[in-house]
């Protein structure tokens, strides 16, 4: 397949290069509908520059972009650790908060970073085959992804759904409620982890006792509200997917006068910040977000300076035992 250039845009658009030039670096004197004219008609004809064939002291920013959803709690731990890491080896650091794929693919046709760290579960496959064909230096933290200038960090979520499930079953719990996060790959591989683990043990989670918690506080508080509201036999211990949706069930559990960890267990994943200061502190796995962070700035500035090859690394995390789960009495 013919690779899409600059001259290409310039024809369709019925523009000069250099109007495409400016359009997609946020360059030159355009009225905004040109400007965003040409970087929609750019996205089309799947164009984005190709860093190998320029000059690359010239095009440099020294800037990586981290391209998020939100920002709020572990996003934000990541953001932190990334910062600090992109400050060791010379680059700043932009966050985008992006609500979809096609402003992430926007931002980077405008050639206002160096290489890409991606969390945000928006982004399709053909946005994948986009970012390939340019060459833009990019790590994922949510999917397996990898190239000549593409890798993946990730956590290696399907042993911490098992590595829970085995704490809880250890601790005597057999009615177990599962809080499903976003289809993602975080979100599948700890439900998958997790059931499978509880399957060994000849467990099986039902569909009444599978909620789902978006990943989210308020998603999770509202999903565990309407389980206790329809009268279904309690659970002795709840995972959440993650430690927001942890916190979120404990509330509702609270506020329907269930004791946490007397009456109810309740795991997260994550150890976000709050955990360890909530009441009663977060029982969670420690997923590694500084190790993440500090290896996703490494690889991504490699990948910049063509060290090597993309590549998929997992992190593991461990357990961290807190006072929102104990042994079932009785």
């Amino acid at each position: 397949m013919k690779r899409t250039t600059i001259k290409d845009v310039a024809k369709r658009g019925g523009v000069s290069i250099t109007t495409v030039s400016h359009a997609l670096s946020g360059g030159g004197a355009l009225k905004q509908e040109t400007r965003d004219r040409i970087r929609e008609l750019a996205e089309q004809m799947n164009y984005m520059p190709n860093r190998s064939g320029q000059n690359l002291k010239s095009v440099r920013t020294g800037v990586i972009g981290l391209y998020v959803e939100y920002i709020r709690g572990f996003y934000g731990q990541l953001a932190d650790f990334m910062y600090g890491k992109c400050r060791e080896s010379g680059y700043e650091l932009d966050v985008i908060i992006a609500s979809d794929g096609r402003a992430v693919l926007n931002n980077l046709l405008s050639c206002k970073v160096d290489g890409a760290v991606i969390l945000h579960d928006r982004l399709c496959r053909q946005d994948l085959e986009i970012l390939m064909k340019a060459e833009m230096p990019t790590v994922f933290l949510d999917r397996k992804a990898a190239g000549r200038r593409m890798s993946s960090i990730l956590f290696d979520s399907y042993q911490t759904g098992r590595m829970v499930a085995e704490y809880l079953y250890g601790l005597g719990h057999r009615k177990i409620l599962l809080v499903e996060g976003k289809n993602t790959y975080d979100g599948i591989e700890r439900s998958r982890g997790f059931e499978d683990c509880l399957e060994e043990h000849g467990i099986l989670v039902a569909e009444s006792r599978r909620l789902y918690g978006g990943f989210d506080r308020k998603e999770a508080y509202q999903a565990a509200k309407r389980f206790l509201s329809e009268g279904m036999s309690l659970p002795t211990a709840v995972f959440a997917a993650n430690d927001d949706s942890a916190i979120g069930c404990i509330q509702a559990l609270h506020e329907a006068e269930i004791s946490v960890p007397d009456q109810v267990s309740v795991v997260g994943c994550d150890n976000i910040e709050l955990g360890q200061w909530f009441l009663p502190s977060l029982t969670t796995v420690d997923t590694g977000v500084a190790d993440m962070g500090k290896a996703a700035i490494e690889e991504v500035v490699a990948l910049i300076e063509g060290k090597h090859q993309g590549s998929v690394t997992m992190i593991p995390g461990h357990l961290v035992e807190r006072a929102s789960a104990a042994a079932r009495i009785g």
